[in-house]
C-alpha cells in the first residue's frame, strides 16, 4: 500500500510540472515570437529547511534561465536563519553566493517579517535590504518589498499569490530594478515534501527602457523537522 500511494505521487508530480512546462514554452512562447520585448525564463530550485524552536533554518540551491530558457542566468546557493520573534514578526538575515556566466557576486541581507493569518489564509510581508558585491569590485545597495497571500484549499493543495519590486542605489542609477508579481500553487506531497509552482510576471528597468518576460517556477521543499514555536511566513525567493 506504501508503495503504491508512493508512486502514484510521483505520477501526480510529474504530470503537474510537465503541465507548467508547457504552459509556458507554447502559450507564451508566440507574445515572445511577436515582441522582442519578452522573454521565457525559468528558476529552478530545491529548499532544505529545519527549525528549532523560534529559530528556522534554510538552504537553497537554485538555477535561473533565460533567453527563452536556452541560456544561464545564474545560479546560486542561499541560507537564510530565521528568527520568529513572535507570532506575527520574523527577523531574517540571509546570505547568497551568485555564480553567473562573467562574474561571482556575494549578497549579505537582513529582512523583517511581518505576517497575519486568518482562517485558511497567511498574509506575509517582506521588506529587505541587500548588499551586492561582485568579483568586479562593484557594492551596490538594494531594497526589495513583497507581499505573499497563502490559502489553504485542501489538505494536499495551497495557493498563492505574490507580488515584489525592488528599489536599486547604484552611483549610475536610482530607482526600481524590477517588479514581479503573479499566481502559484504548492501541492503538499506529505510531512517532509511540497513542490512549489508559480507563474510571474516581470519587468525589468535596464535603465533604456522596461524589459518584460514571463517566469516558471519550481521549487522542492524538504523539511527536515517542523519543531517551530511559531508557524513560519510562507513566502519564495525571487
Amino acid at each position: 500500500m506504501q508503495l503504491k500511494n508512493t508512486n502514484s505521487t510521483i505520477k501526480t508530480t510529474t504530470i503537474l510540472i510537465i503541465i507548467l512546462l508547457s504552459f509556458e514554452t507554447q502559450v507564451f512562447s508566440q507574445t515572445g515570437e511577436s515582441s522582442k520585448n519578452w522573454d521565457n525564463q525559468s528558476y529552478i530550485g530545491n529548499k532544505v529547511a529545519t527549525a528549532n524552536g523560534d529559530w528556522r533554518f534554510s538552504g537553497e540551491l537554485q538555477v535561473r534561465l533565460k533567453d527563452d530558457m536556452q541560456s544561464l542566468d545564474n545560479w546560486f546557493l542561499e541560507g537564510v536563519a530565521s528568527y520568529m520573534l513572535s507570532e506575527k514578526i520574523e527577523l531574517t538575515p540571509d546570505f547568497r553566493m551568485s555564480i553567473k556566466p562573467d562574474e561571482v557576486e556575494y549578497r549579505p541581507g537582513f529582512g523583517v517579517v511581518y505576517k497575519v493569518a486568518r482562517n485558511n489564509y497567511q498574509f506575509v510581508n517582506q521588506l529587505k535590504w541587500q548588499i551586492d558585491l561582485d568579483t568586479k569590485k562593484n557594492i551596490d545597495n538594494g531594497l526589495r518589498y513583497a507581499i505573499f497571500i497563502n490559502h489553504k484549499l485542501s489538505d494536499k493543495l495551497m495557493s498563492n499569490f505574490a507580488f515584489g519590486a525592488f528599489y536599486r542605489f547604484r552611483d549610475d542609477f536610482k530607482g526600481f530594478e524590477f517588479v514581479r508579481f503573479g499566481p502559484g500553487l504548492a501541492y503538499i506531497i506529505n510531512m517532509q515534501h511540497t513542490i512549489n509552482f508559480n507563474y510571474l510576471i516581470s519587468t525589468k528597468n535596464n535603465t533604456q527602457n522596461w524589459e518584460w518576460g514571463g517566469i516558471a517556477v519550481i521549487q522542492l521543499v524538504i523539511n527536515i523537522n517542523k519543531d517551530y514555536k511559531y508557524v513560519p511566513a510562507k513566502y519564495i525567493s525571487f
